[in-house]
């Protein structure tokens, strides 16, 4: 059976998050893992003077308090959830160690983004990876894949493969009469003279994959501009909740096989994603 392994950095949790990881549960018929990460180097060091050793018992105590009470409120709300507090630096080892590799892995945002921890894991991901902030989603979980399969280091079109399959199986039936696969048709500015010779040649493209795909036309839709740009703007235009893109192993340093698509998104705190991976 699969499990759901939601890592929470930021020791807050919202009734949204709540209502979204029931919607993951529901559509993966999944068991519930959440993982406390809270790592301090503050606590880890030694104090010579009795001031700052009280200091660091007292906020020790804090953070012990607020941990029992995110653990209640999961009781409370999922109460069939098993609750890990994770206390290492990085919190990939222990998930690692728990997770299959069919296991979708959740990182719920903190108020001020991913940590160093998240940003880890993500750049070097073996799962599909969710980054989901606390904020209530408009459609129920309503998706939209991106793909690109011009792309020189994934002739096979590999990502953009996984990213078609899994919208056929997120999507119910009645959602599959309305595009859920968008491609950015990007045209730099000194190609402004052949935009139409390349719309054409990225429309072509497209449609060649989704032939390959058995992938009806219907439910292809294109956009104009820079990628992650178009990507935000037709997901508030259309009140899509999640962006699914494919990914690689790569440093972030590297970027990412969508080039600086992924690490854009990533950063823009308002955007929920779905990472595919892709050896």
């Amino acid at each position: 059976m699969t499990t759901l392994h939601i890592v929470l950095s930021d020791l807050e949790v919202t009734h949204a998050i709540f209502s979204k990881i029931s919607l993951l549960q529901n559509k993966f018929s999944a068991n519930i893992v959440w993982y406390l990460h809270h790592h301090q180097r503050f606590f880890d060091r030694r104090y010579f003077s009795n001031e700052l050793a009280a200091m660091s018992g007292n906020l020790q105590a804090n953070h012990q308090n607020k941990v029992d009470q995110i653990e209640l409120k999961i009781k409370q709300h999922l109460p069939k959830s098993k609750v890990h507090i994770c206390k290492e630096k990085y919190w990939s080892k222990q998930v690692d160690n728990e997770a299959n590799t069919q296991d979708p892995i959740v990182i719920i945002r903190s108020k001020s983004g991913l940590t160093s921890a998240d940003n880890q894991y993500v750049s070097n991901n073996q799962h599909t990876v969710f980054i989901l902030n606390q904020e209530k989603w408009l459609s129920d979980g309503k998706a939209i894949g991106a793909i690109d399969p011009f792309h020189e280091d994934d002739s096979d079109n590999k990502s953009d493969r996984k990213v078609y399959h899994f919208m056929r199986q997120w999507c119910t039936p009645a959602e599959q009469t309305e595009p859920f696969l968008l491609h950015v048709i990007h045209i730099p500015p000194l190609a402004i003279e052949y935009e139409k010779k390349i719309e054409a040649l990225h429309k072509e493209q497209i449609y060649r994959f989704a032939k390959q795909v058995k992938c009806a036309k219907n439910l292809l839709t294109f956009v104009r501009g820079t990628p992650e740009h178009a990507l935000l703007t037709y997901v508030d235009d259309n009140k899509i909740d999640l962006i699914v893109l494919g990914c690689r192993k790569h440093s972030l340093f590297d970027k990412w096989l969508n080039g600086s698509t992924i690490s854009a998104l990533i950063s823009h705190q308002n955007s929920d994603m779905i990472l595919i991976n892709t050896p």
